[in-house]
């Protein structure tokens, strides 16, 4: 049984910050629909496209990766010429240019269908949380005016954090909730190892990560944007795990807490 994806915290946290940011949007709007028009062309043109005629099957995978998350928004999908082993998501808001998930090359040649699904499932949790508009917008209000409280900035890298954690999620339950195939993905993702050529067991694995995930929970470094990967990771074993999304939410406080007094 897949339980339920969102994490309440970042939820919480997502409108905060909106109802901090909304009075601040009217004006910028125009902006930025016109900034997603040039980022969507600039995509297109530096970007190979994912589509039925010239990768029909790597089309069909991007498809039912969409399918499987129910996202209905309008995204596009895109190849980029580069060799590091990653993804991207440029969201957008405008009805006339989709959002657009692009993989890398090195990924496309790299992952297996299902690990590949698994990063197209992480970048469309962006497009699912919305907290995209958030970060637009008040990083539009404060970036280039004046500072916003301290307290707040705190927030807002909380929620960059938990969308991350999130969006690992989305990863999880696209590649149909396989967890050896996750830690196998974190292999080649994060270090570019194939796991099954070093024999290195996924119980191996996680009990090693839970030994390194220590360091993090007590003053270790957690990350400008991105979680420590063994936050990550042993949040996804909990989400595979779990047997009832209030034993989830128990289990995941202490790393949700160790996010929360991170320093910023």
């Amino acid at each position: 049984m897949n339980l339920n994806p969102v994490i309440p915290q970042r939820k919480t946290l997502h409108k905060r910050l909106w109802n901090f940011v909304q009075p601040y949007t009217t004006f910028q709007i125009d902006q930025e629909l016109e900034e997603q028009k040039f980022a969507y062309l600039d995509e297109s043109c530096y970007n190979f496209p994912i589509d039925q005629d010239t990768t029909p099957a790597l089309y069909q995978l991007c498809q039912s990766v969409k399918e499987r998350l129910h996202v209905t928004d309008n995204v596009d999908f895109k190849i980029a010429g580069n060799m590091q082993l990653n993804g991207s998501c440029t969201p957008s808001a405008s009805k006339e240019f989709p959002s657009i998930i692009t993989v890398s090359i090195s990924a496309v040649n790299t992952l297996t269908d299902d690990e590949l699904a698994i990063l197209i499932g992480h970048e469309l949790g962006h497009v699912i949380t919305k907290d995209w508009l958030v970060q637009f917008f008040f990083h539009k209000r404060f970036d280039d005016a004046e500072r916003a409280p301290q307290f707040r900035w705190h927030q807002f890298h909380i929620l960059e954090l938990l969308s991350e954690m999130e969006a690992d999620r989305y990863g999880y339950l696209a590649c149909g909730s396989k967890l050896d195939t996750y830690i196998s993905y974190q292999y080649k993702f994060r270090g570019g190892i194939d796991q099954q050529r070093f024999g290195v067991s996924t119980d191996t694995f996680l009990k090693a990560n839970q030994r390194l995930m220590q360091k993090f929970m007590h003053g270790g470094w957690l990350g400008k944007q991105h979680p420590a990967n063994a936050l990550r990771i042993e949040a996804i074993r909990l989400f595979a795990t779990c047997k009832t999304d209030r034993e989830l939410e128990t289990k995941m406080q202490p790393i949700i807490d160790s996010i929360e007094n991170c320093d910023d």
